[in-house]
């Protein structure tokens, strides 16, 4: 399958963002720092597990977004109808729900109505994400199904 530009220029950006996020890794507690509210601590003061959460979620994004470009090169460079996308999708399900969670936990002892609402969407996403490896597992076999009858 050739690749058209609006996929092309969404697999560099994807690029751009995966180099970006691996070179800002070291920088995370200035970043925090720059980015966060007055009246929020910095990230120094926070407790250590708040910081490995933190961190668990930035590397978690990374994840997310190595995937999606594993996942576009599958596309275009070989069938959509294999395994391994269905597999990349159900990986990439688990990651936002494990994102669900670790918000969730921290919404527990730093309620904001922000977080409850990136929880809402890790959580909605990560359905979406399963329900089309599903989606695709069901065409992986209904394609099986032709092939073999032709």
């Amino acid at each position: 399958m050739k690749k058209s530009f609006i996929a092309k220029t969404i697999s560099i950006i994807l690029i751009i963002i995966l180099v970006i996020g691996i070179g800002c890794l070291v920088f995370i507690p200035e970043l925090y720092d720059v980015f966060k509210d007055n009246s929020i601590d910095p990230f120094k003061n926070h407790l250590l597990i708040y910081k490995v959460a933190f961190y668990a979620c930035y590397i978690i994004c990374l994840g997310i977004v190595y995937k999606l470009i594993e996942l576009f090169n599958m596309i275009y460079k070989k069938s959509p109808f294999r395994k391994e996308i269905e597999d990349s999708l159900k990986i990439m399900a688990v990651m936002f729900m494990i994102l669900f969670l670790i918000v969730i936990v921290k919404s527990v002892f730093i309620p904001t109505l922000l977080s409850f609402v990136v929880a809402l969407l890790c959580f909605l996403i990560s359905l979406s994400f399963y329900l089309l490896a599903e989606v695709i597992k069901a065409a992986i076999k209904y394609k099986n199904e032709v092939d073999l009858t032709v």
